[in-house]
């Protein structure tokens, strides 16, 4: 009963939490509506002499540092640019392409959704998209329309890129790699824009897929060049630059790529996702000459069939659409802005997305006007396009100028002193609700506090941050990451990139395998290694005690991956797989790191034998998801073939000798004897198993006793 009452107050105290909220948005917003005039701040000034000679493109916050910003231009130049005006050249493509292709145009850019979050897969990454003349002897993969009739004359390329560190000056041309090549009949179309959505995390299904417009015309005929929209996950996959999501729309037609994702819409400018919770885009195009904003969810074709779900039409051009989601501006949030140019000047104006809409004709959704620049602002013949800082706020590129505006409401602060002043005669109502919000703020960081001291000492959390499984590609070149759970690769490595290699028991480094003198691997060293394994495995996990085994991975380009092979707390397992299992895991990671990293510090690996462990592998493979009483049968058909065998050891030699295919290390002969107290681990988990089935009735005395003198005996002969 106090646990209801409990929860009932609590559920009381967060409804008038959010009336409060609500009723505190609602005032500010009605109270800003009535002032709609706003100040348009000059935040930078690219050099006067490059502004001349550059024609500005696109305009990209730094998401590591909100000073800074990435700005491109058409001719194939990446600048950073801070709020002192410093301009720096981080990447010139018509200087590092090949001296037979000609850069036409670079057209897009776009950072990856994990630019900066260290240790991440896309960690300092970016793609840019150009235009050049048709290269045939390109190995990259190219998507493109087989027609005799049809001259293709350009490739429109996208291309990965990555930083050499965290001040973003300069970019490893080391790590250039085409992505994909589109061939193209005409340098008209191009690829308009890239983009990651910015509502998926990277625990969604979808992260990390970049989508492309291809604009297009409709005289072409061919789908690929009819305005398309390309879904891909660029990252690298073996030997293939990129790879296609199974649940694009067109796999199975035959006549359509697989890597087009909405097709048909003709010339297209721009796409955005106007609603967080939703995938639809809103794709701004021009269709048989109307200028429309259009809302799709990826599985339209509209090459015979016009669009339903039509936003907007507009009688003039829409230069770029915004749909705003920062703060400065209270009374234009989750709207969309329009940025249009009429009778030479300038304007923004603001609509209301209804995303409900399925009708031919376009919706009575009128734009309401906001403001308009001025001619000290902009000029006749300037050139503007949208963009926004880290806080989500609006920014103006002037791409003829080279200045870098910032819109902000004006009279704000008047205004929150204003909100701030409202029924201040009521002092005790003030002071009423100054204890309530502060009583909040004290729940809230007691509730904050709370979850960080549980995650931080959390043996499951510990594991759910790390990498959980680790697995050798078929090729033995590469190396994938998972996390717990995961069924697909989170992160590949190159095993030629690796240069250290850590095993760590309980967060202690007990063996280090990397480039140095002394650091390979040979069998003393795997003897050792097991015995300290043997030795912890001894201690008793009382009070909460951890037992950890992991691998520490660091790669040339000073990134670590940190994998969590096992975890125990006490007497509870977090991880799935045996104490045992993860040994002999751990040492053949060891011996294959070893001969990668330090093979002149790496002895040769001995072969394993088979027969004296035949009685621990089957009581270790018959626990895995296996009735009891067929475990006993198969520790009794082991006892009885090695039964057989010991009599008739003297008189008769098998011409065939068992193998075992291991993980690393291919077959292991029988021949010769491994080290001692190899399989000491296995054995003490046999012998419990043994006394279990014995307990509960699944083998005799005798059965029992045979096997016990099979694992003792075993142990002798090593």
């Amino acid at each position: 009963m106090h646990s209801k009452r409990h929860l009932f107050n609590l559920t009381r105290l967060r409804a008038q939490i959010v009336a409060l909220i609500a009723g505190f948005s609602l005032f500010s917003t009605a109270v800003v509506a009535e002032e709609s005039d706003y100040l348009v701040n000059k935040i930078v000034q690219l050099n006067h002499s490059q502004s001349e000679l550059t024609n500005w493109h696109q305009l990209i916050t730094n998401p590591s540092n909100k000073q800074q910003y990435f700005i491109t231009s058409h001719t194939g130049q990446v600048y950073l640019v801070d709020d002192s005006n410093k301009t720096h050249t981080v990447l010139d493509l018509s200087v590092n392409q090949h001296q037979e292709q000609s850069l036409v145009k670079l057209t897009a850019m776009v950072l990856h959704p994990n630019f900066s979050l260290r240790d991440q897969l896309g960690y300092g990454t970016f793609y840019t998209a150009h235009l050049e003349t048709l290269d045939k002897n390109s190995r990259t993969k190219r998507i493109q329309e087989r027609d005799k009739a049809l001259t293709l004359k350009f490739d429109a390329v996208i291309t990965e890129w990555q930083f050499s560190s965290n001040t973003y000056e300069n970019v490893d041309l080391r790590t250039k790699r085409e992505v994909l090549r589109i061939a193209v009949p005409e340098n008209s179309i191009s690829i308009k824009q890239m983009s990651f959505s910015p509502h998926i995390k990277s625990w969604n299904d979808n992260f990390g897929l970049l989508y492309i417009a291809l604009n297009g015309q409709k005289k072409w005929k061919k789908p690929l060049y009819s305005g398309v929209i390309l879904r891909i996950n660029p990252a690298k996959f073996g030997l293939r630059s990129f790879t296609v999501p199974m649940n694009n729309p067109y796999l199975k037609k035959d006549k359509i790529k697989d890597e087009i994702y909405l097709l048909g819409g003709q010339s297209i400018r721009q796409f955005i996702w106007p609603d967080k919770n939703g995938d639809d885009i809103l794709l701004s195009h021009q269709y048989e000459n109307k200028r429309l904003l259009s809302l799709v969810s990826g599985r339209n074709d509209w090459r015979e069939r016009a669009p339903k779900n039509i936003i907007y039409q507009s009688d003039s051009m829409i230069n770029d659409i915004l749909s705003y989601r920062g703060s400065d501006l209270p009374s234009l949030r989750n709207r969309l802005l329009l940025l249009r140019k009429k009778n030479q000047q300038w304007l923004v104006e603001s609509l209301s997305i209804k995303t409900t809409v399925a009708q031919q004709s376009p919706p009575e959704n009128k734009p309401q006007h906001e403001w308009q620049f001025n001619a000290q602002q902009l000029t006749d013949d300037s050139d503007i396009n949208f963009s926004t800082n880290r806080d989500g706020e609006v920014l103006v590129l002037d791409k003829a100028a080279g200045m870098i505006f910032k819109i902000s409401q004006k009279n704000i602060d008047a205004q929150d002193f204003a909100i701030q002043s409202v029924d201040s005669n009521d002092d005790q109502s003030d002071a009423s609700n100054g204890y309530f919000i502060y009583l909040v703020f004290l729940m809230i960081i007691g509730l904050a506090f709370y979850w960080l001291k549980r995650n931080q000492f959390s043996a499951k959390a510990v594991v759910r941050k790390q990498f959980a499984h680790i697995e050798l590609s078929e090729s033995q070149l590469q190396i994938g990451l998972y996390y717990r759970h995961q069924k697909s690769t989170e992160t590949i490595i190159d095993i030629a990139d690796i240069v250290s290699c850590e095993v760590k028991l309980n967060e202690q480094t007990i063996n280090l395998i990397n480039q140095q003198t002394g650091h390979g691997f040979n069998h003393d060293i795997e003897q050792d290694l097991r015995n300290v394994f043997t030795k912890a495995q001894v201690d008793k996990m009382v009070d909460g005690r951890i037992r950890q085994v992991s691998l520490l991975l660091k790669s040339s380009n000073e990134k670590n991956y940190t994998i969590c092979l096992y975890m125990r707390k006490g007497s509870d397992r977090i991880t799935k797989k045996t104490y045992s299992v993860v040994i002999n895991d751990v040492i053949d990671w060891c011996w294959l790191m070893a001969e990668k990293i330090n093979a002149s510090e790496t002895g040769k690996r001995k072969k394993k034998p088979v027969t004296p462990i035949a009685t621990v592998n089957a009581i270790e493979q018959s626990q895995v998801k296996t009735p009891l009483h067929h475990q006993a049968a198969a520790i009794r058909t082991v006892t009885h073939e090695v039964e057989n065998s010991s009599n008739n050891q003297d008189t008769h030699v098998s011409e065939e000798q068992p193998k075992v295919i291991g993980k690393v290390d291919g077959a292991k002969n029988a021949n010769q004897a491994p080290p001692s107290n190899t399989i000491n681990t296995e054995l003490v988990n046999a012998l419990e198993k043994l006394v279990e089935l014995k307990q509960q009735g699944f083998l005799t005395q005798q059965e029992f006793t045979k096997a016990k003198e099979n694992l003792m005996q075993s142990l002798f002969d090593q």
